[in-house]
């Protein structure tokens, strides 16, 4: 063996060993330990309910298709109950898009509520479609 190759694995020895003493130093750190990150209070969250849920009406020329799909829903819903939607994902037939749009809209929700009172939320909903 040459004298570099000796050189090469007496450092590369060297470095394993350092890693393994740099690891063996560090403190594990236990699941039964609790870190208090921020607050010391607790609150309680309920997300918004959906409490009427209209089914959409569906023409007769879908009826005639055998069709399905997807598309994915954005509801900003106010302390009051009131939302918008807007799809962020189309079912990819625009009929379809407006159909759903038009009845999300007749949607109602109950607000999310923040320890007892009702707060502004947001929540995505996936709306499926199959028509058969």
């Amino acid at each position: 063996m040459s004298i570099r190759y000796l050189k090469a694995i007496s450092l590369l020895s060297i470095a394993c060993l350092f890693v393994l003493v740099s690891l063996s130093s560090v403190r594990p750190v236990l699941a039964s330990q609790v870190f208090k990150i921020g607050t010391s209070e607790e609150a309680k969250y309920a997300d918004a309910l959906a409490v009427e849920c209209p089914q959409p009406e569906i023409p007769s020329s879908l009826h005639e298709e055998c069709y399905k799909s997807c598309c994915l829903a954005r509801f900003c819903i106010t302390c009051e109950g009131k939302h918008q939607v807007t799809l962020v994902s189309s079912s990819g037939s625009d009929e379809v898009d407006e159909i759903a749009l038009r009845t999300l809209r007749r949607w109602k929700f109950k607000p999310a509520m923040l320890n007892g009172k009702p707060v502004q939320s947001v929540r995505k909903i996936k709306v499926e479609f199959e028509v058969e």
